[in-house]
């Protein structure tokens, strides 16, 4: 009889304190499944950057600094262990790679000023980091109304090192009398652009042909001079 008084006693201090453990807070797994895995900021950029990158690029999301970089040689294991213990522990928001071969090309870190304030200060770990690594590496601030071509040009002149189109510009055409070439010593009178004046003359002072008489009639009164 004292067995079984003793084995249910047992049996029911056993439950209880598996009880205890499923309502504790040092549970081993408090977990529970996210509503969405990027945040508002995070999704509407990266959309943004994909559409202005196109194709030819695959952009990343949330990858940890360890995963881009490597302790060199010559370090000792002492100062090695910490940088990857330091690097294992920071995280880049965005990776810019090439499709087809996934080389790093870049990475990308957001600043968000609303709410807890995201990444205001810059991580000098971080950034000493990939500038060791020759990695580059931009911080751009959250913001509703950026356009694709603001993040286009902003990604390939700091990040991919492409320089963005020559803007197309009108411009009148110089008739060839008027632009001599410079002088090669110095003359402080000397001007790259004549008047249409002072073409006119030194067509009148030198013996012309039929072309260049033509070319002086057809010379306008007034010639703006192109900056150089």
């Amino acid at each position: 009889m004292e067995l079984i008084l003793f084995a249910m006693i047992s049996l029911i201090v056993i439950v209880a304190l598996l009880a205890s453990r499923l309502n504790d807070n040092s549970f081993p797994f408090p977990f529970e499944q996210k509503n969405a895995i990027f945040t508002p900021a995070e999704k509407n950029f990266q959309n943004l950057v994909e559409q202005a990158l196109g194709a030819r690029y695959r952009v990343v999301n949330r990858v940890k600094l360890s995963d881009v970089i490597s302790v060199r040689n010559g370090v000792s294991s002492r100062a090695g262990q910490a940088a990857v213990t330091n690097a294992e522990n920071k995280y880049l928001d965005f990776a810019i790679c090439d499709r087809e071969s996934m080389k790093l090309l870049g990475v990308i870190d957001l600043v968000d000023t609303q709410g807890r304030g995201y990444k205001i200060k810059k991580d000098w770990f971080v950034g000493g980091a990939l500038e060791a690594a020759a990695i580059p590496h931009i911080r751009i601030k959250v913001k509703a109304n950026y356009t694709l071509d603001e993040i286009r040009a902003c990604i390939n002149s700091r990040l991919l090192g492409n320089k963005a189109p020559a803007p197309k510009m009108k411009a009148s055409v110089i008739p060839a009398p008027m632009v001599r070439a410079r002088s090669k010593i110095k003359n402080t009178n000397s001007v790259g652009v004549l008047s249409s004046a002072a073409a006119r003359a030194q067509l009148e002072d030198q013996p012309m042909s039929a072309m260049s008489k033509q070319l002086s009639n057809q010379i306008p009164a007034q010639v703006a001079a192109l900056p150089h």
